[in-house]
């Protein structure tokens, strides 16, 4: 074969290849999912891969997560399907980002239900006891809340807490009142943290559902309203 003749051949081989990619496109790339592989919406499969990829990060179990774990029954005792939702699609202060469609979020309003209702059924255990307390805030006495922080909380929780203030102006900024009150009442049991009827120093019985509400009030009461009240 010439030199001149291999050459066209190449070039030929080369347009044709150009055409085979250009037909499958993206399809094809390693590492896309093809349809067989992602899991119909509202499947156990599909949860665990939403979670996986969205909401493992912070929500992981025990120690691993930022956040309050989802893999945890504790927390399904506490919350309710539309808070779990809601905080899905709209988020929850500044530390919680919104996945819905009016944030520019994947998930939409069925896809955010359908999320909260397979994580409860893998994860929730026993049915939430909605008859010991909310699963959202509840308006409380920020004046009583603060003794009760003071007696069962500061100890840990405090300026110079063991576990970390939870008094810390950027804190405050950055959680919402919800995220407060979920972690009052479901605890971090992998850090040493009670749920909120569980013993705690001053409270060997726990909280009351008042008490909590009146904690959270005052603890929302502490926030900041601007960045500067947040200098030292």
């Amino acid at each position: 074969m010439s030199a001149h003749r291999a050459v066209a051949t190449l070039g030929a081989l080369v347009a044709c290849g150009g055409v085979v990619v250009s037909t499958t496109g993206c399809d094809r790339l390693p590492g896309r999912p093809t349809a067989a592989q992602v899991a119909a919406e509202g499947t156990a499969e599909w949860t665990i891969q939403v979670f996986n990829t969205s909401c493992r990060g912070c929500h992981a179990q025990g120690t691993e997560g930022a956040a309050v774990p989802l893999m945890e029954s504790d927390y399904w005792r506490a919350a309710t399907d539309e808070q779990v939702a809601r905080a899905v699609l709209e988020g929850q202060g500044m530390l919680m980002p919104a996945f819905g469609p009016s944030a520019g979020g994947p998930f939409t309003a069925s896809q955010a239900s359908a999320l909260t209702r397979g994580m409860r059924a893998i994860w929730g255990g026993a049915t939430r006891q909605s008859s010991e307390i909310s699963g959202t805030v509840v308006a409380g006495n920020a004046s009583n809340g603060k003794s009760v922080f003071d007696a069962a909380c500061a100890g840990c929780h405090g300026a110079a807490g063991s576990a970390g203030s939870v008094t810390d102006p950027m804190y405050l900024r950055l959680v919402s009142d919800q995220g407060l009150w979920t972690a009052v009442v479901a605890g971090r049991a992998a850090l040493g943290s009670p749920a909120w009827n569980e013993p705690m120093p001053g409270r060997p019985s726990g909280l009351t559902a008042t008490e909590v509400a009146d904690v959270v009030a005052y603890l929302s009461s502490q926030r900041p309203r601007s960045m500067s009240e947040t200098q030292p």
